[in-house]
This record gives structure tokens, C-alpha cells and sequence, in this order.
């Protein structure tokens, strides 16, 4: 796989998301109900809220509960990143 690329923004991007202090935070319903919306809508059975720290995908809200972050390099979420758009998959 080639690895994602980096944004421009990327110091911007990570001081906002640390300064909203969500990483490693405790699941909470209110997160969990756009996901759960989604895969109702799109018919999948996975959807998540992910937010891409420097070297992770950590997933604030999931619909399927065995994984809670994965490594950035295998992630789309650089893409959108670099795209500024919402992608769905």
C-alpha cells in the first residue's frame, strides 16, 4: 500500500485536534449515533467517527466493537484530509 501523504495543514490540523483533548476519551452515546444512522442508511455493517493522530486512526465511535484504532499509513482518512471532503466507502 502506498503510504498516505502528509497535508500543508498538518501542524494546524493536530494542534486543534489536541486542543479539543478527544484522543483516548471514553465512548459517549452522543458520538454513537451517527454512525449507528449510517450503516442504517448506507446498509454496512461497520461505520465509525475516526480522528488521524500523527501516527494513528483512533476511532471515537464505532459500530463494530473489536477494533479502536489503527495504524495512519493504512488509513483513507489521509486522503480525505488532503481533499477536504466527506468520504464515504
Amino acid at each position: 500500500m502506498i503510504p498516505a501523504l502528509i497535508p500543508n495543514t498538518e501542524k494546524e490540523r493536530l494542534d486543534a485536534l489536541y486542543h479539543y483533548e478527544m484522543l483516548d476519551t471514553q465512548a459517549e452515546p452522543s458520538f454513537d449515533q451517527l454512525p449507528l444512522l449510517a450503516t442504517y442508511i448506507c446498509k454496512t455493517p461497520i461505520a465509525l467517527i475516526s480522528l488521524l493522530d500523527r501516527d494513528r486512526q483512533w476511532f471515537k465511535s464505532i459500530i463494530e466493537p473489536r477494533l479502536t484504532q489503527t495504524a495512519r499509513d493504512i488509513t483513507f482518512c489521509a486522503d480525505c484530509i488532503l481533499q477536504n471532503v466527506i468520504k464515504i466507502s
